[in-house]
């Protein structure tokens, strides 16, 4: 059974899924951690290459910037990543952030007066003065919370109540399954790394492997280790990918499913209220910053400075707000960091997150016509699920209650892959007429926390490429409004007429150009081959 036993490692939408048997007996994931751009392999920077020149599902971005970019006056453009927090000190990042220049840093004032006090770098709306949050719960367990709570419930909320506590048992019943086996795991590497001294070698792991009375798990978890050290990765992200099942596990009980957790007193507001925007603190890197930096990474870690990797576009100043915990964002938080980029100079808004139930849905479609008034392009990853957006909603998403249309500010993700072009969709990837384009979403090579790099899954990926885009179109064709750069990123993306494996499924195959609104995957050089006649057209 240990070939079907898969755990997600996930914050939100990102889809990082290990096949355990495959980990351990062959160490299937190879990668090299801090290079130099020059020695990346192609599989570490394949999403920067041309499907006509390279023969591989890229956006092209190397062809632009030889091609295109360079001849151009690009204007920087500021890009709010609204995420679980970044690592602004990571050396790939920290000079393309964004800086509050009329704030003063840590002298305890809100010198330009907007509210927040020493906003340097942008905004946490998870913390306070009671310290900041993880792990919270899921939507769901919150409104069958709320639900509980009253004195009176209508028949359609009575219905709703024992949906959601028939969901609770199930998923609670799985994740208790799951954590015995991911526990024996987690177990046994820890004993090694024990064994070890805390620092692994081939060497003491092979001892360990062959120690007389070392069981059957004990000894595939140690040939695991060693087939991965051999390979070349490092002992944090083996680590990670051999115990991150347990933790995921251990934090759908203590946290996501506990409908008596609940972390919010921490940052000292109201979650349910939406009158007052003013609460957390500058603290933007939070209890884990791995999930935002590598979003942040892809769209604009500092190009051509020899180390790390190229981020998509090379004018972006990153703007982090800190809003997505380890569980479901509150519809609060996401309404108010629109608000804050909005308000603060944003002009693209990246948000890789999501979850199926909302909650302050006004609140939210609020914030997003606020931004599509102020001409601010809005970013979202569709999920994760591989199910059609069309019938299983995500929250937020591009639609607009009140006029039955779609934002024309809004840009929803699906993720591509390279390889066999029947393989194009990746196969986690949401899809449906509520996608507007593809974007490569898997393997993708970026930053992560302590000027480290990793290859990540996920629409989470999917959507920060196209952030990238939008950030470079508008910064080399500033006249463009939102909704014009929306249409020159879904009018250029890149069509395929093959049939594709439809994301799932394992084996049944429909038209790509089915998956998404446009049915294509988004490419930087056609969009900025577009933008420039649409601009000489305006002239």
């Amino acid at each position: 059974e240990l070939k079907n036993k898969l755990y997600s490692k996930s914050k939100t939408l990102d889809h990082m899924k290990s096949n355990l048997t495959a980990l351990l007996l062959a160490a299937a994931f190879p990668l090299t951690f801090v290079q130099a751009q020059d020695s990346l392999s192609v599989e570490q920077s394949w999403f920067h290459k041309c499907p006509d020149n390279d023969n591989i599902n890229g956006i092209s971005s190397e062809r632009a910037y030889k091609e295109l970019v360079p001849y151009k006056i690009i204007q920087t453009v500021t890009v709010a990543v609204i995420d679980g927090g970044t690592d602004i000190t990571h050396e790939d990042l920290k000079d393309v952030l964004w800086v509050n220049k009329a704030e003063i840093p840590n002298d305890g004032a809100d010198n330009d007066g907007n509210g927040y006090v020493d906003d340097v770098y942008g905004w946490s709306f998870l913390s306070g003065p009671g310290g900041e949050v993880g792990p919270e719960t899921m939507e769901f367990v919150r409104d069958m919370n709320r639900l509980s709570a009253k004195e009176v419930l209508t028949g359609p909320e009575k219905k709703q109540l024992k949906k959601y506590q028939k969901r609770l048992k199930k998923d609670r019943k799985s994740a208790e399954k799951s954590i015995g086996f991911m526990r024996t795991l987690n177990d046994a590497y820890m004993e090694i790394e024990a064994h070890c001294g805390g620092t692994l070698t081939v060497d003491c792991a092979n001892s360990y492997k062959d120690g007389e009375d070392v069981g059957f798990m004990k000894k595939l978890v140690a040939g695991g280790v060693v087939k991965m050290l051999g390979d070349g990765m490092e002992q944090w992200e083996i680590k990670d990918e051999i115990t991150g099942g347990f933790t995921h596990f251990n934090d759908q009980l203590a946290y996501h499913l506990n409908p008596d957790f609940n972390p919010r007193d921490m940052v000292g507001d109201d979650p349910e209220r939406s009158d007052n925007p003013y609460y957390g603190d500058n603290r933007v890197y939070g209890p884990d910053a791995s999930h935002g930096t590598h979003v942040a990474g892809i769209i604009g870690a500092k190009r051509n400075n020899g180390i790390g990797m190229d981020g998509v576009a090379n004018n972006a100043r990153i703007m982090t707000l800190r809003v997505v915990p380890n569980g479901d964002e509150r519809d609060k938080d996401v309404a108010n960091a629109i608000r804050y980029a909005v308000d603060n100079g944003a002009k693209v808004i990246n948000m890789s997150f999501g979850k199926d139930v909302g909650h302050m849905d006004a609140y939210v479609e609020s914030a997003i016509q606020y931004a599509g008034d102020h001409d601010v392009l809005l970013v979202h990853a569709a999920g994760n699920d591989g199910h059609s957006v069309d019938k299983f909603k995500n929250y937020p998403n591009g639609w607009n209650e009140a006029t039955q249309t779609r934002y024309d500010h809004w840009i929803e993700v699906g993720a591509s892959r390279y390889g066999d072009y029947e393989k194009l969709a990746a196969p986690f990837s949401n899809y449906g007429e509520q996608v507007d384009v593809f974007a490569p979403g898997y393997e993708i090579y970026s930053t992560v926390p302590e000027s480290r790099y990793q290859s990540n899954s996920g629409t989470s990926m999917a959507a920060p490429v196209v952030s990238g885009i939008a950030t470079l179109v508008r910064g080399m064709y500033p006249e463009l409004s939102a909704a014009q750069v929306k249409q020159v990123i879904l009018l250029s993306s890149i069509k395929f007429d093959e049939k594709v494996i439809k994301p799932g499924t394992k084996k049944k195959k429909v038209p790509f150009a089915t998956l998404s609104d446009v049915g294509g995957v988004a490419n930087l050089y056609t969009a900025l081959a577009l933008a420039q006649s649409i601009r000489d057209g305006i002239e």
